[in-house]
């Protein structure tokens, strides 16, 4: 027994160990691809020429790997502190588009506009949609890598039956109006237009107008690059309104003139020089009401801060956008706008709305607000299916059985 024991003994006098500890504890602990256990572990050297390679793993933190050199001597303990780095929980989504400008959404969350960088947004699987009007959507499933940055480019296709215009200016942020309609400011992409002959005018407070007439094609993009000139005529002024908070409507001498937006004054060229009565108003919002001095060749600016009304209403903000655009809008069977559009008139409470463009499939659904809740609603409407090609009809049928009853009656006759 004694013979058994005692050549026992000295092998594991023969032996080494590592020790391996990790912060935090629980870490799965390899050697080459054999499970050694979880920290904090002993674990029995091996007389490896080449050292000994250990990987120490754990859920949510970075593989730890290291190639020990040398075997501990007999009865050694070589102690191997491990402190594990946390994987990020984030990562950055860099989204790009041609044409830029596109509103963008991630999980169907608020839009941006196209180049827009996401940033510390959760790692993983997200839903990525983008929509500009007058061209399909691009809707696609994209892995965001944590502590990476992750590119998103999406070549926009043309809606087959519509066209566009990119339209860019020096200086940028002009206003721009297609046939009369304000489509938004430069540099910017208008889609949905039907192809034709348009007028496009050109507006920005301290240069001259703009105007010229352009051929919009089927789905193709029409490029309007244009160098401002400033303002010689001394014949008339300009004003530059803005408001705090932006959303109010604007009324110049009693005509409404447009509404203030976040980041972008309203600039209103073709000011007579004289004095003009400015009025603004925005739900929940004292009104604000001012005289103004134009003069002519001169930029005015208007900017006024509102006070919060004392009695507000108990509403929230609706904003809906609709791919294409130009839908009507309709809340609780009342006309309310066209998108896409800013609703501040929806109090809380449950609403039902429906949206209508020609060609397309009506849209109805329900939303509910809270107070002070500003809801964005972003809607892909389904074209009408086409109509298949018609069969010949029963009338040549018809029309022969009436033709041969006549034929009966007056055979009697005769």
């Amino acid at each position: 027994m004694c013979c058994i024991l005692f050549p026992a003994a000295m092998a594991e006098e023969k032996t080494g160990y590592f020790e391996v500890t990790s912060v935090p504890e629980g870490a799965d602990v390899f050697i080459g691809s054999q499970f050694m256990g979880e920290t904090p572990v002993l674990i029995p050297a091996r007389n490896q020429t080449d050292g000994t390679r250990i990987r120490v793993m754990m859920q949510g933190y970075e593989i730890w790997e290291q190639n020990i050199a040398g075997t501990p001597a007999a009865g050694q303990v070589v102690p191997i502190k491990v402190s594990l780095i946390p994987v990020s929980p984030f990562g950055t989504l860099d989204v790009t588009s041609s044409p830029s400008g596109a509103l963008v959404t991630v999980d169907n969350g608020m839009g941006q506009m196209t180049p827009w960088t996401y940033r510390d947004i959760s790692t993983g699987t997200h839903l990525v949609s983008l929509f500009l009007s007058g061209f399909e959507p691009y809707v696609v499933n994209i892995d965001v890598l944590p502590g990476q940055v992750t590119r998103l480019h999406a070549n926009m296709t043309i809606r087959s039956g519509a066209g566009s215009l990119q339209v860019s200016t020096t200086p940028g942020g002009a206003s721009v109006y297609v046939d009369g309609v304000y489509s938004g400011t430069t540099n910017t992409v208008i889609g949905n237009i039907p192809p034709g002959k348009r007028r496009v005018l050109i507006t920005k407070a301290g240069f001259e107008d703009s105007e010229q007439w352009v051929v919009v094609s089927n789905r193709q993009v029409t490029v309007i690059e244009t160098a401002l000139k400033p303002v010689t005529k001394t014949s008339d002024g300009a004003l530059v309104i803005t408001s705090d908070p932006p959303g109010a409507s604007v009324f110049v001498d009693d005509q409404f003139r447009g509404t203030t937006e976040t980041g972008r004054p309203l600039e209103l060229t073709g000011m007579s020089p004289g004095q003009h009565k400015v009025y603004m108003s925005i739900r929940n919002y004292e009104d604000y009401s001012t005289l103004v001095d134009v003069r002519a060749g001169e930029v005015t600016p208007v900017s006024a801060r509102l006070n919060p009304s004392p009695m507000p209403q108990d509403c929230g903000k609706l904003i809906l956008n609709t791919e294409p655009a130009g839908a009507e809008i309709y809340i609780d069977g009342s006309f309310v706008g066209v998108t896409p559009a800013t609703i501040d008139t929806v109090c809380a409470g449950k609403h039902a709305y429906r949206l209508f463009l020609a060609g397309y499939q009506d849209y109805s659904s329900q939303v509910e607000l809270i107070p002070g809740q500003v809801l964005q609603v972003n809607t892909v409407l389904t074209p009408e299916p086409e109509k298949a090609e018609g069969t010949p009809g029963p009338a040549i049928p018809v029309i022969i059985a009436v033709l041969a009853l006549v034929l009966v009656l007056f055979s009697r006759r005769v």
